[in-house]
């Protein structure tokens, strides 16, 4: 079945996590903004989704803050978006 944003997704986000994040504009609790299909300058498409898996995974301003995400919470995130990003 089908990874969606409001079902497997928004779940693995902690309140202040959401919280946190909306103070730099990123809406984690929108599925509107997450699954929005525009792009931007470094991400052709899914731009929004696509930065916060790169906070996810990366070094560079990490999310969350308090420490990495584990591969089982990441690979639910990678298998939303390889299902289409659904809401």
């Amino acid at each position: 079945m089908a990874k969606s944003y409001g079902t497997d997704v928004k779940p693995l986000f902690r309140p202040k996590d959401i919280n946190c994040m909306a103070g730099q504009g990123v809406s984690l609790d929108d599925p509107g903004y997450m699954c929005d299909p525009n792009g931007d300058t470094t991400f052709a498409d899914h731009a929004n989704a696509r930065l916060v898996y790169s906070r996810l995974t990366g070094t560079k301003h990490p999310m969350p803050p308090d420490g990495p995400w584990t591969q089982a919470q990441l690979d639910i995130y990678s298998a939303w978006m390889t299902d289409g990003f659904q809401p």
